[in-house]
């Protein structure tokens, strides 16, 4: 019982916090950026505050994967993986700019890592 209520609490918790671009919270401190289309190897990326950003920054690309081979207690079956590279082009507005995919198989909601020391 104690492990269900546990197990409840992280998912409304998680529900909360990861409502997706309109949260605040959600932007600052655990989306680094979000890729919300691509076409023809151009992009348009979610991220939380274009000011610190500038055109023709390069960042990596990840895609959360699961693995159903993880048995083990403790083990994640969730891992991120590496999928390629983007250099960032024009800010749209504050927290949206377009990208170009320079390497890789990018789609959509994988996720950018920003260096937060910009």
């Amino acid at each position: 019982m104690n492990k269900l209520i546990k197990f409840f609490s992280i998912v409304v918790l998680s529900v909360g916090l990861l409502g997706g671009c309109a949260s605040q919270i959600y932007h600052d401190y655990i989306m680094t950026g979000q890729v919300v289309t691509v076409k023809d190897r151009q992009a348009v990326v979610c991220v939380s505050d274009t000011d610190q950003l500038k055109e023709h920054q390069v960042f990596n690309v990840y895609r959360t994967v699961y693995d159903s081979t993880a048995i083990s207690e403790g083990e994640t079956a969730y891992s991120k993986q590496f999928v390629g590279k983007i250099r960032l082009g024009k800010m749209k507005d504050q927290h949206f700019a377009e990208a170009i995919v320079l390497d890789g198989e990018i789609t959509r909601y994988d996720m950018v890592e920003f260096d937060r020391g910009f």
